[in-house]
């Protein structure tokens, strides 16, 4: 995807948005499995794209022991983020557009040797009525309150989000899943085997984070939570 394809406004994502969200996520037809645990409780799939030659991918894993509001918590807060994401540089909110969607700027540290990557991402998120299901996904914007920053490539959000869902039996399961384009000089190859291999990567530490978040959050502005509407 160009830059010129980049969207220049931001509006608000629509039921259609979210639907076609979920469908990606519980579907099973033209992904191919890259990956399983032995346990069966997390698994990776790629697919290629008619869009853009940067795959997607798509994770799934279960969490028995992680309560699915908590990592809703844990997946919004940047603040939180800068505790147990090694690679975050910086992550803040640019322009609120309403109580359910904002544009927002993160940038990642890249291993040695390439540029550092950052984006500039229209958010949209939502709560189903029974609170057993919570959506949070994104795609790159440009905003001029959001210039490309020396010593950064700006990489592209094609697609991604997180589908938590109150698990049976206890806990919850999330769904990620990403279409990323890094730009810059990295064969396309290199990004589409890069990405499918990191997701599996991530899956103790988000566990790990979202157990520990309501403890970190009752010493860090506890009442400050605007992904719920709490200022």
């Amino acid at each position: 995807m160009a830059a010129s394809d980049i969207p220049t406004e931001y509006p608000p994502a629509t039921e259609e948005d979210f639907q076609k969200f979920m469908h990606a996520c519980d579907s099973t037809e033209n992904w191919r499995v890259c990956y399983e645990s032995k346990d069966g409780t997390v698994k990776v799939w790629d697919q290629p794209s008619e869009k853009s030659s940067i795959n997607l991918v798509k994770m799934y894993a279960e969490f028995p022991d992680v309560d699915a509001l908590a990592l809703y918590d844990t997946l919004h807060d940047a603040d939180y983020r800068k505790e147990w994401d090694d690679k975050m540089i910086e992550g803040y909110n640019i322009e609120q557009i309403d109580d359910n969607n904002d544009v927002g700027y993160y940038s990642a540290k890249a291993p040695m040797g390439v540029n550092n990557r950052d984006w500039c991402n229209e958010r949209s998120w939502r709560v189903s009525a029974d609170k057993k299901e919570y959506i949070i996904m994104n795609h790159s914007v440009i905003h001029s309150k959001c210039p490309e920053k020396k010593g950064c490539v700006r990489a592209n959000s094609i697609m991604a989000g997180y589908f938590v869902r109150v698990r049976e039996g206890g806990g919850c399961t999330i769904s990620y899943i990403a279409q990323n384009d890094p730009r810059g000089w990295l064969p396309t190859w290199l990004v589409n085997t890069v990405t499918r291999t990191y997701a599996p990567q991530i899956v103790d530490k988000l566990r790990k984070a979202a157990l520990e978040y309501n403890a970190w959050k009752e010493k860090h502005e506890p009442s400050k939570r605007p992904w719920r509407g709490m200022k």
